[in-house]
């Protein structure tokens, strides 16, 4: 899997002492098209998806805040994101009607901060200054003395400018001389480009999750059961869970697990973004393999604890991230909030899920050498019944996982 990527490019944004406040984060692909070019809302649930699954938002900006461009789309359907981590930039093609207007003033009581992108002040546009924290005004859209009337006119309590789009040292001393407060632009710091492998969701399988939660009698166990037929999708929501807005103190323990801490609204709202962005296939070989070994490590550990089943199907479904990712499995455990028992299990084979995961691998990779025969027996298990667990799996993913 290419390493590299085009994921999305952030440019820094400037306070007058020049220390970075936040980031602004970028649609780009390496196909070097513009957010024009695929469509405002792919554009923004590209970056979305990139920054929160692919990367790991820590990753992309720190302990900076994320500025991310909100089509009117996404300012009425939200993402599944929390004031910790980004600032809602209101693109200017946005018109503040009743709907638009009853969003942002949701977002405002829960604390987001409101930007106004490349705004140009007409009274039609007031709505929008009233719920604004910070207006970014584009100063080479507009002559010295407009952007001066720009200021006297919105620099008011409550309300911090950024000029962005600054290209010259001498426009940079102009705004910050006119009480500017952020500065963004060539000037000081050109977009760069973040590069990462980019695991490509099932289309189908997305269309059905969508479908499943249109369902007014799912449940996790539903929702577990359509997600965890595309491994991409899994990886997927476990590293998005690990950003702020849903870490919490217990480390997540299975997929199921996972999805019942983000709950039906927010992996509804995650499975609109996937929708709305640019899908790509699946390498089928590898979907494959990964599908049959977690199920086979669940069948080998329903034998142990059937309460643990979906604990045994994780531990073999995230044993392929290394593939996926082309990155080494403590690194990529870095960025998933998993328990210490998964990840001990992934990195050492320790533990009755180690054991399981073990025993499944070197089973289809006919290395009789690693199979841990007295744990086996000590488990009541003979190589029938980790044969038996094998053709299992392939009997169901010929019948139900190869279905997507």
């Amino acid at each position: 899997m290419d390493k590299n990527n085009v994921l999305l490019a952030r440019q820094p944004i400037y306070d007058r002492e020049l220390g970075i406040y936040a980031y602004e984060l970028l649609f780009r692909s390496n196909k070097h098209e513009l957010a024009a070019d695929v469509g405002a809302d792919a554009a923004t649930s590209t970056v979305f998806l990139n920054a929160f699954s692919e990367i790991g938002i820590h990753n992309v900006v720190g302990d900076q805040l994320a500025f991310i461009n909100f089509t009117r789309n996404l300012l009425l359907n939200p993402p599944p994101f929390t004031n910790a981590e980004i600032v809602i930039e209101v693109l200017e093609d946005v018109e503040p009607d009743e709907d638009v207007i009853k969003s942002l003033k949701i977002y405002k009581d829960q604390g987001f901060i409101i930007a106004l992108d490349d705004f140009e002040y007409h009274e039609s546009r007031q709505p929008l200054v009233d719920l604004a924290d910070i207006i970014k005004i584009d100063v080479m859209a507009l002559s010295e003395q407009q952007i001066a009337e720009h200021v006297t006119r919105l620099k008011i309590p409550g309300i911090t400018l950024l000029a962005e789009k600054v290209e010259t040292q001498e426009m940079y001393n102009y705004c910050k001389d006119l009480g500017f407060d952020y500065f963004q632009g060539y000037f000081l710091s050109r977009p760069k480009e973040m590069k990462g492998s980019k695991l490509p969701a099932n289309k189908l399988v997305v269309m059905k999750l969508i479908a499943e939660l249109q369902n007014p009698d799912t449940s996790p166990q539903r929702l577990h059961d359509t997600i965890s037929k595309d491994p991409s999708l899994s990886f997927k929501l476990l590293r998005m869970i690990n950003s702020a807005a849903y870490r919490r103190a217990n480390k997540i323990e299975s997929l199921l697990r996972a999805i019942i801490l983000l709950g039906e609204n927010d992996i509804r709202r995650w499975a609109s973004l996937l929708a709305l962005s640019q899908l790509d296939d699946k390498p089928h070989a590898l979907s494959e393999l990964t599908m049959i070994r977690a199920k086979m490590c669940e069948y080998i550990g329903s034998h142990i604890n059937q309460q643990m089943s979906n604990l045994f199907f994780t531990v073999g479904l995230l044993s392929m991230m290394e593939a996926y990712f082309d990155s080494p499995m403590d690194e990529l455990l870095k960025s998933m909030a998993l328990s210490e028992e998964i990840e001990q299990a992934l990195l050492n084979h320790e533990g009755i899920l180690g054991f399981v995961l073990k025993t499944a691998t070197a089973y289809e990779r006919g290395d009789w050498a690693n199979i841990d025969w007295s744990t086996l027996t000590q488990n009541h298990l003979s190589i029938m019944d980790v044969k038996q667990a094998y053709m299992d799996s392939l009997r169901w993913h010929r019948e139900d996982g190869a279905q997507l």
